[in-house]
């Protein structure tokens, strides 16, 4: 192991380096608790598609639609006799970046071609039916180079089998503007929506009025944890 990159009580993060000197980040989850293995059946883990299963295969998903994302190598996970998922771990492939919330925590905002590729990528994304549901600013790594970022953690995701819904787009956009929208210049907004196609997707002002109302209040709840995270960098739940 080369170092440890994020840590809480039932996440880490950690670079690691084989014999051959390629690096990789493993990502694990445990459920060291009843209540934690309680919670990761009631979100889908027990006897179905474990968490790093879905993340892998949303990855690749993203990979073949030409979508700027983190290469998945492996997943994998072990079940207690119950077929409660107690240990689970997603291998990917290591990238040289930083992730958004950090990067406009310390002042250091891409420049506005980064925002446009950004929005451009986010706009594929949704033309080809992905609905990524965590597109908080933590979740997207800047590189310095081409191509300028990678999406990250689509556990979450889900693909329609049609045109994906406006709700669903403007769930996204507000995830990913709440937390950015009052600190990043309006030139690099400007950007991304020019690189989305779409004005005011920047605003979440202008995307709020599409959530549906019996989703709004579970909505404000998410984002306001998100802004939480973004404030501290927490991976706390």
């Amino acid at each position: 192991m080369l170092e440890v990159l994020a840590q809480s009580r039932t996440v880490s993060v950690e670079k690691l380096r084989d014999d051959s000197g390629r690096e990789f980040v493993r990502k694990s989850y445990r459920f060291p608790t009843t209540k934690d293995r309680r919670r990761g059946m009631l979100r889908g883990t027990w006897l179905g598609l474990a968490k790093v299963e879905r993340e892998l295969t949303n990855l690749n998903y993203l990979q073949r639609a030409k979508v700027p994302a983190i290469e998945g190598v492996r997943a994998c996970h072990t079940r207690n006799v119950l077929g409660f998922i107690y240990d689970s771990h997603l291998l990917t492939k290591a990238s040289a970046g930083t992730n958004l919330a950090e990067l406009v925590r310390n002042h250091k905002l891409p420049e506005p071609h980064v925002w446009a590729a950004l929005g451009t990528s986010i706009s594929r994304m949704h033309q080809v039916r992905f609905w990524h549901r965590g597109l908080a600013p933590r979740n997207v790594l800047i590189q310095p180079q081409a191509p300028f970022h990678l999406w990250l953690d689509p556990a979450k995701s889900k693909i329609a089998t049609k045109q994906l819904s406006q709700a669903a787009r403007a769930d996204d956009l507000l995830r990913f503007w709440f937390s950015l929208s009052k600190r990043v210049p309006e030139e690099h907004k400007a950007a991304f929506e020019e690189g989305y196609g779409q004005v005011g997707v920047s605003n979440p002002d202008h995307l709020w009025p599409a959530i549906p109302k019996g989703k709004r209040a579970s909505t404000e709840r998410i984002l306001r944890r998100d802004e939480t995270r973004f404030e501290t960098g927490s991976l706390q739940p």
